[in-house]
């Protein structure tokens, strides 16, 4: 049972979340974190202490591949696949090809959160210097944003991302959107995804080295998109940062998907209730649900028509 007690030092209050431990016939009080000088907190906020404290926010307590040998093969040929059909392309092609993936990907990552540019209005603001009428300065920030934090990933996904990349692309993401003071920094506030709670600001290093952690690990012992989709679950549910996490978390995704030299993915706007529903179940434990997602999601993005011989 945890508790928030306060502590005089040099006649000033400092609040700490202790936890009480039975040492034989005693019961002693344990100091697991400090929160800060004295001031109120809310019912919300300790319960998000103890739900992190009691291990409620992690739901990778395992290594296992929660989707079919023939999923992950049928995503691994749609992935080669789409390479094998950009080899046979010119490098302008090339280049255009990229830049319609892009527009895809950033048009929608952005209307997750709420921009209303269409993947033309992004296509053309991007990549043709055509600025659309009737949106805000924070939805051009924003597609903006997503492309240069796009760009520092793919010249570093040859190797495994860090707490400092994770906080670099934060800092890109949210430029001219957030507030300076809290870019590229880990939350230090506690923050909610509507009613649902999130990894407390006073966990969420432990837990986001906790998941680095993991994702070194299990390249070696589950299949590379099931380590790409459970590590996007494990990140939106701890939501390390003030603001966005969902942009980070599919940068993310990505990162992880091209460091195993796969293609990458589009999460689409239409599937905004399917995905969020399937985070949700993620966050209760059942990380199959993401995995059946982006599965489908994969799938869809990288169909081709068999050749018919007459």
């Amino acid at each position: 049972m945890a508790s928030i007690v306060t502590k005089k030092i040099k006649e000033k209050d400092y609040l700490y979340l202790v936890e009480s431990v039975r040492e034989g016939s005693k019961v002693k009080q344990k100091t697991v974190k400090y929160i800060g000088r004295k001031r109120p907190v809310s019912k919300e906020e300790f319960e998000c202490m103890e739900y992190s404290r009691k291990e409620k926010d992690w739901v990778l307590n395992e290594f296992k591949d929660e989707l079919s040998y023939q999923d992950h093969n049928e995503m691994k040929v749609s992935s080669d696949k789409n390479k094998e059909s950009l080899v046979s392309l010119d490098e302008v092609s090339k280049e255009k090809m990229k830049e319609k993936f892009l527009s895809t990907f950033i048009s929608n990552s952005s209307a997750i959160e709420g921009s209303t540019l269409t993947v033309n209005e992004t296509f053309n603001y991007l990549f043709e210097d055509v600025v659309p009428e009737g949106h805000s300065k924070k939805e051009l920030f924003m597609v903006s944003n997503i492309l240069d934090a796009w760009n520092y990933m793919e010249k570093r996904c040859d190797k495994l991302p860090t707490k400092e990349d994770l906080c670099v692309l934060h800092k890109i993401v949210n430029k001219g959107i957030e507030s300076d003071s809290t870019l590229g920094q880990y939350k230090k506030v506690q923050n909610y995804i509507g009613e649902v709670y999130t990894t407390s600001y006073l966990f969420v290093d432990n837990k986001m080295d906790q998941l680095l952690e993991w994702i070194k690990h299990s390249n070696s012992k589950i299949n590379n998109f099931e380590t790409a989709f459970q590590s996007h679950a494990q990140f939106e549910i701890i939501h390390p940062f003030v603001d966005g996490n969902g942009r980070v978390g599919r940068l993310l995704l990505n990162w992880l998907l091209m460091y195993k030299n796969l293609s990458p993915l589009a999460i689409h706007f239409n599937k905004r209730r399917e995905y969020i529903s399937a985070l949700e179940n993620s966050r209760r434990g059942k990380v199959e649900a993401i995995c059946l997602f982006m599965r489908d999601e994969y799938l869809e993005m990288y169909e081709f028509k068999e050749f018919i011989l007459i």
